[in-house]
């Protein structure tokens, strides 16, 4: 096993240049996607390491997991002939240095929380809830399940079969995030600041509507009579069954759809006849497991999606790949339900590549984080300063 002194004389050949290609490989591959632990690893300990990674791959979907295994071959590479410990702990990719990070107060990170608006405008925090029955009115039971899932169940068709409709909205507030199952089975993880709301009549009208805000996931139960249709300010996706996922915040400049399995169409919502809000049905297209469909103002455009990337938050981390300061501050910023300025001389348009887990303390994220022209936050209650 590699000790200390030969792990620094490989990085000290990098430096210089005096690496053999395979040498330079293996440094940079570590320097982009993990950050070295100092001291050496027993054979039991690696063993661990590398079946925490090969757990770390199976939460990804199939479409995408078969480009993670290079990037496993490299890190057991590398732990291999170095006998150092690589826990993808994430290393942002810049070329300056970290720099120091004032934390007055440090921010724990998102939990699980919820408010759900019933039709009759009751609001239950379903955060403080207790498990078991939350409501039971009008053939509807919804109930908390020991593991946190919110469960909407009709059952009596007949009791909610009006002609009125009204509305059950579930929201997550900055900082949360929350798994729903819908009365058709349907399950939904919504990320923070988003939120759905869906008719009471869910399962005993002819299409299942959801309005989204937000971001969320969807494993759809499939039901060929009964379409199941999302919209968001931008775009409307219908799907008969298929896992998908839906990024529609209303401070980020696109909707995007991007599918995990089965087939949607998407049609962007925009201008017609000097009316705003409508489904532009001439335009919409179908796209495949593996794409995405983005718009803007009533356009659409498909794309190669970044599954991994895509459904980072699901899985519990931030995967950045060249992403701009500002949209990563953005999502730290949802995510631990702060505020975030910057000065005036900070480029907000730097693209940053990085991984991290969203279950970390936000001071441990920013000092993570590499900046070019050696950037400091400073984090002071809840507000994060970005500065020079």
């Amino acid at each position: 096993m590699m000790q200390h002194n030969d792990a620094e004389s490989l990085l000290k050949k990098y430096q210089s240049g005096s690496c053999s290609p395979a040498e330079q490989k293996m440094v940079e591959d570590w320097l982009t996607y993990g950050e070295a632990r100092t001291f050496d690893l027993t054979e039991k300990e690696l063993d661990e390491d590398l079946k925490d990674l090969q757990i770390r791959v199976s939460r990804i979907p199939v479409v995408k997991r078969i480009s993670l295994w290079p990037r496993i071959a490299v890190a057991a590479a590398v732990l291999l002939t170095l006998g150092i410990g690589f826990y993808f702990y994430p290393k942002f990719k810049n070329d300056n240095d970290i720099t120091v990070i004032a934390a007055h107060k440090d921010i724990p990170c998102g939990k699980n929380k919820a408010i759900l608006t019933l039709a009759n405008g009751a609001k239950i925090s379903i955060t403080d809830a207790l498990n078991g029955e939350l409501v039971k009115e009008s053939g509807v039971v919804i109930s908390k399940t020991s593991n946190g899932q919110l469960v909407y169940q009709v059952t009596d068709k007949t009791a909610v079969s009006g002609t009125k409709e009204a509305y059950n909205t579930i929201e997550t507030p900055k900082g949360g995030q929350h798994q729903v199952i819908l009365p058709d089975g349907t399950r939904v993880w919504l990320n923070a600041a988003s939120s759905i709301k869906f008719s009471e009549r869910f399962t005993n009208i002819p299409e299942r509507r959801v309005e989204l805000k937000g971001e969320a996931y969807f494993e759809v139960s499939k039901d060929k009579k009964h379409p199941f249709i999302v919209r968001t300010d931008k775009q409307e996706i219908e799907v008969l069954g298929t896992h998908f996922n839906i990024n529609s915040y209303a401070d980020e400049q696109k909707s995007v759809t991007t599918l995990l399995e089965g087939s949607v169409k998407t049609a962007p919502v925009g201008y017609e006849n000097g009316k705003a809000g409508v489904v532009l049905h001439q335009l919409s297209t179908i796209i495949s497991p593996g794409e995405q469909a983005s718009s803007t103002h009533g356009d659409i455009k498909v794309a190669i999606a970044d599954i991994e990337q895509v459904m980072d938050w699901k899985n519990g981390d931030f995967m950045f790949k060249k992403e701009s300061l500002a949209g990563i501050m953005r999502k730290v910023s949802r995510w631990y339900d702060v505020t975030v300025e910057y000065d005036k001389e900070v480029d907000q348009n730097q693209t940053y590549s990085g991984f991290v887990s969203r279950s970390k303390n936000i001071s441990e994220v920013l000092k993570i984080m590499q900046s070019a022209g050696r950037l400091k936050f400073d984090i002071t209650g809840k507000k994060v300063i970005v500065m020079k």
